[in-house]
């Protein structure tokens, strides 16, 4: 008998193959914040990645809804679930907003926060790799959650700080729109990530 119950794997490689699809998408922010240019070619990527990871959830959703044991609550693997796929939209419409607003080349402060984002969710693909082996890696998956709250909080200074320089008044009222709501979506992307952290730490408590 497992810790859990049942181990079910193809639903740790799911949950893994998601937050895969995550790292990739955050790789892509960073690549076009340091390389803005093809832009045509990184909303083709975006939409690929975006309709991958739609895949992958709903095979999340059918497998959720087919096993009638799972290795966890069912509750908590739902609420996993959303947060995934609401941490790919996060990310989508950050890239559409750098996009689409023509916002012009990003600045440091997006350098910045899109770095602390891309550690964020490589610690988080990291905990769902490990999660299958709780009982032996419950200390390293921990570590992860530590790091991603310790991300998250990095993630708010900076914005705070992005928003009192954006409203200094060197910028024009239609700068400051479009990059306030570029800021926002990152930093809320991150608040996801630490939703999604919360979520495994409950995990790991409540079958240690």
């Amino acid at each position: 008998m497992w810790l859990f119950g049942s181990k079910d794997y193809k639903l740790f490689d799911l949950f893994g193959a998601s937050a895969n699809v995550v790292v990739r998408a955050g790789a892509l922010i960073k690549n076009l914040v340091e390389d803005y240019d093809n832009l045509d070619e990184r909303m083709k990527q975006l939409t690929a990645l975006e309709d991958e990871g739609d895949q992958i959830i709903e095979a999340l959703f059918q497998k959720l809804n087919q096993s009638f044991i799972l290795p966890f609550d069912r509750e908590d693997a739902y609420a996993l679930v959303q947060k995934l796929d609401s941490i790919l939209d996060y990310i989508a419409g950050i890239v559409d907003r750098i996009v689409l607003y023509k916002a012009t080349q990003p600045n440091q402060v997006v350098s910045n926060l899109t770095e602390v984002l891309e550690k964020a969710i490589k610690q988080q693909e990291r905990a769902f790799k490990l999660l299958s082996e709780l009982e032996h890696k419950r200390k390293e998956i921990m570590e992860c959650c530590d790091q991603i709250t310790a991300l998250e909080k990095q993630g708010d200074t900076l914005y705070r700080q992005a928003m009192v320089d954006l409203f200094e008044g060197q910028y024009d009222a239609m700068t400051i729109i479009k990059w306030k709501e570029i800021y926002e979506h990152i930093e809320t992307t991150l608040d996801r990530c630490e939703d999604v952290s919360i979520l495994i730490r409950g995990i790991c408590i409540k079958y240690s």
